[in-house]
C-alpha cells in the first residue's frame, strides 16, 4: 500500500502529533525532561514528535511504505511507535479539532519516521513577513518541512536516528 497525503499544520508548542485517535490525549501524554532528550512524547495511541521552527507553520506530507527512510537527505530523523486499532493514522496539531492528515492504515503496530529538512528554518529566520498560501508554502522546501513515514512493525530503535535538537 503506497498512500501519500499531505497539508499545513500549525505545530502548536513546537510539536506534531501523529496518532490513531485524536481523542487519545491524557495528562500522562505531556512532556517529561526524557521525552525531550528522545524527540517525542505521548503513549502509543497518540504521540507528540516535536519542532523547531518559532512561527510553528509546517509543510507535513505523509505516507505508509514498507521501507524506513533513506536518513541521507534529511537533517533530523525521530522515530517513535504508533499503535493503529482504529484503521486511521492521523497526523495533526495539538489543537486541530480534526486531522488534516488522514490515512487508513490496516490495525496494527507502525513505526512513525519523522524526517525534516531546514530545521529551525522559518519565514521570520529568512525576513519575510508576508503569509503564504498553502501551495506556496508546499513548494517552499528552503522553510523547515516534514515528510511522515509509517512503516508496519515495531522500530527497532526510536529518538533521533540522525540530528538533534537546536
Amino acid at each position: 500500500m503506497k498512500v501519500f497525503v499531505s497539508a499545513r499544520i500549525f505545530a502548536s508548542n513546537y510539536q506534531l502529533v501523529v496518532c490513531d485517535d485524536p481523542d487519545a490525549f491524557t495528562d500522562e501524554s505531556n512532556w517529561t525532561e526524557g521525552d525531550v532528550e528522545r524527540g517525542f512524547a505521548g503513549h502509543p495511541h497518540f504521540r507528540m514528535v516535536s519542532t523547531e521552527a518559532d512561527l510553528n507553520d509546517h509543510w507535513v506530507e505523509a505516507t505508509i511504505t514498507e521501507q524506513p527512510p533513506d536518513f541521507e537527505p534529511w537533517d533530523r530523523v525521530i522515530c517513535t511507535n504508533v499503535q493503529c486499532d482504529s484503521g486511521m493514522l492521523n497526523v495533526m496539531s495539538v489543537i486541530d479539532a480534526e486531522a488534516p492528515i488522514c490515512i487508513p492504515a490496516p490495525p496494527g503496530p507502525y513505526a512513525a519516521y519523522v524526517a525534516s529538512c531546514n530545521v529551525g528554518v522559518d519565514q521570520n529566520t529568512l525576513g519575510e513577513d508576508r503569509e503564504l498560501t498553502d501551495r506556496q508554502l508546499a513548494q517552499r522546501k528552503d522553510l523547515e518541512w516534514y515528510r511522515i513515514y509509517f512503516v508496519p512493525g515495531v522500530a527497532p530503535a526510536v529518538g533521533f536516528l540522525k540530528g538533534e535538537t537546536h
